[in-house]
């Protein structure tokens, strides 16, 4: 193998090594297929073109997803006017001086032969090529910037690579040429001093080179082996003329394409035949004129293409066309009228990520049919607006979470709350008590009537919501509208809503656990939000929250938004039963499965030896509670109802049925949430401490009755419902499960 095969193998081999390092680039129609991102995510066509500030960011973070809110927020600063103008100045700057650099150089090899430069780089092509340099590592740094947010980005990615190895070659190429137009130039001047023969029999092709013009040199050329003498002749000045030819050098060929023919050859010296010539002379043909005024044209096109290159590459600060889709000027509509008639819902828009990447207004309250127009609205504008943004919405962009959201007892609380409530199965509270109360966090039935939602059924913003389309729940209970914050729903407030007060003070156990107590003192410095979207345990926060336990990713266990997952009881039912066995919903799964998701995440910060304990704690609670209380309790209030003693009409109508309620309820639940929340003092005092208060005086009501022997309902019961047919349509009061029935797990 020659010297010449082994380096073009070595110089392959390196330019195909990068190649093996790199990411697959995002930025294709197979992609958008596969992620569901279309080209109109990131364009502002839906074949392409222009692009958006999320498209913009998308680059900006290496053509890859997720984009980080940070990656986001400085994409957005800098889609300003000013910087779009900047950015598509520099950039046409970049590709001119890019193009002209390199066609100076292809030039240089093709038609002047660098073998042809013996007396030195003449000076304009020194002063062209130190201009394009400046011009190209000025501009390279700025749109570098622009494209690079961090040193990482060089290595995580095609694009980030390609440009790292593009710059490298950039600077080796200017160090290259800084070399060329110094040292080797000035060494080729001083060896091309010697005054040279001017003898036109002694002057050759070999020899021609020395009469460059350079340096006071006489100025010869050969044309069709005549010599030609230009030396002192204006056009030809340094032996360059109009910086087309240059003397030194064998024109013939260079002129056989020239506008004119030998005509012009009277207004020079020739001096005589070269050395081995014979000076004949022929005259090139005219159809040559028409190749300049061609070549000069595709000269103009190409600076139009440049033009239309930058346009498309670095985008220009105002549209070239109207805006003419009819989606982009609905959503530009709302926003413009929200921003003065309801200030603080766009104020909350602009600072969320739906608006930095161009989810607008109409993107989520657009109505997909008449039935479920909001008819008020069409009084302002034509653009038909939903009654309800429901989850069905929200699957648009975010379907693997609806779907999750859909099958957890969250989404399905309504029901849940219907087959077991003896509040509402008795109608012992009225329809105002419900709608503020149970049906806040719970949910209500939303129903539309005359184009708009019925009053006792909105607002709502419950988790178990029931929606005109038929979709369960409502997003914004955990995200709130109209910021939707990811940040938001990772901390312990979003729960604190409906998880809170006697019966389920799940806040304020976190917040006397040592978890709560570490995420009070130093939450405001975790990292909620990190660029890379996995919100880890140990970097971005110390101690977990509610989101951190039940739904964020650990070791081996994906995200979800099934808040049925990862529990091994359920300790808000009146007897702690196993999540497939809690007979209102049960789940899906064996609690074995779920323990261990929830042991991986324990796992992130303790021993195993830890965990194991804790779990075994809290398996000895749910023991003593439905054996020690549950169990007998339920026997006795079972008992009087057998031997008519209770009254079975209504539920809370006697003190007996109210005292076991709150002894499963209340005391029983924060026993057993207590420990399962590592809160000692709701363990103890707020649970089993008052939970033997409400056991001892539950058996002493018990014993009393047995000695009277009779039913004592109430004779007035305040703010009962008049009718108590208000019924879930998803459970017909028919398949509601009787709460009076013996080991029932259902009541609530």
């Amino acid at each position: 193998m020659t010297q010449h095969s082994k380096a073009v193998g070595i110089i392959f081999l390196t330019l195909l090594f990068p190649f093996l390092l790199v990411h697959e680039v995002n930025a294709t129609e197979t992609y958008a297929r596969r992620t569901g991102k279309g080209c109109i995510f990131c364009h502002l066509e839906s074949n392409g073109g222009q692009i958006k500030t999320v498209g913009f960011a998308y680059i900006r973070n290496g053509y890859r997803y997720p984009v980080s809110e940070r990656v986001l927020e400085k994409a957005q600063s800098l889609q300003t006017p000013m910087h779009k103008t900047l950015r598509f100045v520099i950039g046409y700057l970049h590709l001119l001086a890019g193009i002209v650099f390199f066609g100076a150089i292809f030039y240089i090899h093709l038609f002047v032969k660098p073998s042809q430069l013996t007396g030195g780089i003449p000076k304009a092509e020194r002063l062209l090529g130190l201009s394009c340099m400046a011009v190209l590592t000025i501009t390279g740094i700025y749109l570098t910037w622009v494209r690079i947010d961090r040193w990482e980005q060089f290595f995580n990615n095609t694009f980030g690579l390609m440009l790292f190895i593009k710059i490298l070659l950039f600077a080796l190429m200017v160090l290259i040429g800084l070399t060329a137009v110094t040292v080797v130039h000035r060494k080729m001047k001083a060896g091309s001093q010697r005054p040279p023969s001017t003898q036109p029999d002694a002057i050759g092709a070999d020899t021609i080179g020395q009469f460059d013009g350079a340096n006071d040199k006489p100025a010869y050329f050969i044309h069709e082996d005549n010599i030609y003498d230009v030396t002192g002749n204006p056009k030809w000045k340094g032996g360059r003329h109009f910086g087309k030819h240059s003397a030194g050098t064998d024109l013939t060929e260079a002129l056989s394409g020239a506008p004119h023919g030998t005509e012009v050859f009277e207004r020079i010296t020739c001096i005589g035949p070269a050395a081995g010539g014979t000076g004949a002379a022929k005259k090139p043909p005219s159809v040559q004129k028409v190749f300049v005024v061609m070549a000069y044209t595709n000269l103009v096109l190409i600076f139009l293409i440049l033009v239309c290159i930058s346009v498309w590459r670095w985008d220009f600060p105002l549209r070239l066309l109207p805006e003419m889709r009819s989606e982009a000027i609905a959503g530009q509509t709302c926003v413009d009228c929200h921003r003065t008639k309801t200030p603080g819902i766009h104020a909350d828009w602009s600072g969320s990520v739906h608006a930095k990447v161009g989810v607008d207004c109409a993107k989520c309250h657009r109505a997909r049919n008449t039935t479920e127009t909001l008819k008020s609205h069409l009084d302002h504008t034509k653009i038909p607006v939903a009654t309800v943004v429901s989850p069905t919405h929200c699957a648009g962009c975010h379907p693997q979470q609806v779907e999750e959201y859909a099958r957890s007892k969250h989404a399905n609380t309504h029901e849940i709350m219907w087959k077991v409530d003896h509040w509402l199965n008795d109608g012992m509270n009225n329809s105002i008590e419900r709608t503020t109360g149970c049906y806040a966090c719970h949910g209500t039935i939303v129903e539309v009537e005359d184009g708009r939602p019925a009053a006792g059924t909105w607002p709502n913003v419950g988790v178990g919501r029931i929606n005109p389309d038929g979709s369960l729940g409502s997003c914004s209970s955990c995200h709130t509208r109209h910021r939707f914050s990811l940040v938001e729903a990772r901390k312990p407030e979003a729960c604190d809503q409906c998880h809170l007060g006697p019966d389920h003070p799940q806040i304020e156990i976190y917040n006397e656990s040592k978890h709560g107590t570490i995420y009070h003192a130093e939450g405001d410095d975790w990292q909620w939000y990190p660029d890379d979207r996995q919100w880890k345990a140990g970097r971005d926060y110390r101690v977990p929250t509610c989101a951190a336990c039940h739904m964020s990713a650990a070791a081996g266990v994906p995200y979800t938004h099934d808040t049925t997952e990862r529990l091994s009881w359920e300790t808000q039912a009146p007897r702690t039963v196993r999540p497939n066995e809690f007979k209102p919903f049960p789940a899906a799964s064996d609690w074995k499965v779920e323990r261990s998701k929830m042991r991986a995440v324990c796992l992130q910060c303790h021993s195993t030896t830890w965990t194991d304990d804790h779990f075994r704690n809290l398996d000895a609670v749910v023991e003593a509670y439905n054996s020690i209380y549950y169990d007998p309790a339920r026997e006795k209030l079972d008992g009087l109802y057998e031997a008519g003693l209770l009254s079975k009409k209504n539920y809370f109508d006697e003190e007996i049925e109210w005292q076991f309620y709150e002894l499963w309820h209340h005391e029983g639940r924060r026993a057993r949430m207590g420990t399962a929340m590592m809160a000692p003092d709701y363990a103890w005092w707020h649970g089993f401490y008052e939970l033997k208060h409400r056991y001892v005086h539950f058996m002493e009501l018990v014993e009393k009755r047995d000695e009277e022997g009779k039913a004592e309902p109430f004779d007035f019961f305040p703010g009962r419902m008049e009718s108590t047919t208000d019924t879930s349509p998803h459970t017909p009061a028919g398949s509601i499960e009787n709460p009076r029935s013996a080991g029932s797990s259902g009541s609530r």
